[in-house]
């Protein structure tokens, strides 16, 4: 490659082309030989104006390097996003002023002492919300964003209605139903805040993820300015119970349906349970692998439980992730066969042999197990189910796959069964070919998003005989 110093001191002239990461041209110049440096752009100064005010527009809000710097499903999620949080601000407006009604403010009978252990209350009742659900969801919240980011939105506007109706409940109704709007706010304050952060590093292509927030700030901000504006006015002319409530219900339309939409819009490329289940379930009817934009298109965003099917499409299994050794060891009822089945770095514990009944599969990873082996056991569960009886009964394949040695100990029902890779039979989660799919159709089996509760991994060694 030729140097710039070079091709100058020779006399030439050199033309500088300015790329981003992603090797887009931003910009071109022209490096003159007797040192005069020019911008290689039209000459019409209306449209050099233009496109430097719209660059400028755009780097306010937008990454820089915008759209390659980032996903390509970041513009439909933000345009849906700024929409609902547009939506929002006009009924937080009207939410608020109930709210103040509801504090005592305009009623001569009210108390400054009510309305300031009111707002202790709620202030508390928000707080321990907070922590309560930090602990109970916060492993759940990354894998499900999509679902979260959605739900946060509902307890959101199921906290606007609660304001709304406090002015016309009595005092303890009031405490009741405000207390109860600030927990469901601060659910959605942990759930949008996390599932965002999710979101954001799915989003940040170029190790952008600070600047990618930054500007997401900047947008809620500018919409936020919009909404403040109409919704003053919106205030300020409807006052009416009546009017306020139908405009309440479809302002929570709007933005329910625009949220909705926007989370429905993001294609991730990491496995949770239900892309994984997708896209397997697929593999095994058809032997297709999906594309993260065909799964994108078929997931549920609300209403999904890991409840597997077979290949008649009955519902014979419960998949799950174990806390722990105990609890993959138990099972519902002590009469059921517990069958311990390994397979590469993971053990899958089945509780139930009875016909006619969800069998649970609970699965535990062993210390050293890679993401692509979470992948593999939830799969590998997927074809248990899929090999089964339309009544939960267990086929041919299933006793090839498990190498079954019947085998009892300490009074209860048991069994240890081979390494599926011992059999005869090829189970096709062990298929070479599905992760070269995998990998083909843009799916990152190199992370995963399978496990919802503290992981834990077993540490598996020969225990020492006790000497007579």
């Amino acid at each position: 490659m030729e140097k710039m110093t070079d091709l100058l001191a020779w006399g030439n002239d050199v033309e500088i082309v300015e790329l981003d990461k992603s090797g887009h041209p931003q910009q071109q110049w022209l490096h003159a030989h007797d040192g005069h440096i020019l911008p290689k752009t039209s000459n019409s100064l209306f449209s050099r104006s233009f496109r430097e005010w719209r660059k400028a527009i755009m780097d306010s809000f937008l990454p820089v390097g915008f759209p390659h710097s980032v996903s390509k499903d970041y513009l439909a999620y933000q345009t849906f996003d700024s929409l609902q949080a547009f939506f929002s601000t006009i009924s937080s407006l009207l939410a608020n002023r109930a709210l103040l009604q509801g504090l005592g403010v305009g009623d001569a009978s009210s108390s400054a002492t009510f309305a300031l252990l009111l707002t202790i209350m709620k202030d508390a009742m928000s707080r321990i919300a907070t922590i309560v659900f930090a602990h109970r969801f916060g492993l759940r919240i990354e894998p499900d964003a999509k679902r979260y980011r959605f739900l946060a939105d509902v307890f959101n506007d199921s906290a606007f209605f609660l304001e709304l109706y406090s002015p016309y409940l009595g005092s303890w109704g009031k405490v009741i139903a405000l207390s109860t709007g600030q927990a469901l706010r601060a659910l959605c304050g942990v759930a949008a805040g996390a599932s965002k952060a999710a979101l954001s590093v799915h989003f940040a292509k170029h190790d952008n993820l600070a600047e990618l927030n930054a500007k997401e700030a900047s947008q809620e901000t500018a919409v936020g300015l919009i909404g403040l504006l109409v919704g003053t006015l919106v205030v300020k002319m409807i006052e009416d119970h009546s009017s306020v409530v139908i405009l309440m219900i479809l302002l929570v339309i709007a933005h329910l349906g625009t949220n909705y939409l926007g989370v429905r819009s993001v294609c991730m490329a990491t496995l949770n349970r239900q892309r994984a289940t997708i896209v397997f379930e697929e593999f095994l009817r058809s032997g297709k692998v999906l594309t993260p934009e065909q799964v994108a298109e078929r997931e549920n965003i609300i209403f999904w439980n890991p409840i597997m099917r077979n290949l008649h499409g009955k519902k014979v299994v419960h998949v799950e992730f174990a806390e722990g050794y105990s609890h993959a060891m138990s099972c519902s009822d002590p009469h059921d066969k517990l069958i311990i089945v390994d397979g590469i770095n993971h053990t899958r514990f089945i509780c139930s042999r009875v016909p006619g009944r969800v069998t649970p599969i609970k699965l535990l990873l062993w210390v050293g197990a890679q993401p692509i082996d979470a992948i593999r056991a939830w799969f590998a569960a997927m074809e248990v189910a899929w090999l089964m009886g339309d009544n939960g009964a267990y086929t041919q394949k299933l006793d090839q796959m498990f190498c079954d040695a019947g085998v009892e100990g300490n009074g209860r029902k048991f069994s240890i069964a081979g390494r599926d890779r011992d059999s005869d039979f090829v189970p096709k989660f062990n298929s070479p070919g599905l992760w070269a799919k995998l990998a083909e159709q843009g799916w990152d089996v190199e992370t995963q998003s399978l496990e919802t509760k503290a992981p834990v991994r077993l540490q598996i060694r020969r225990a020492r005989s006790k000497k007579a």
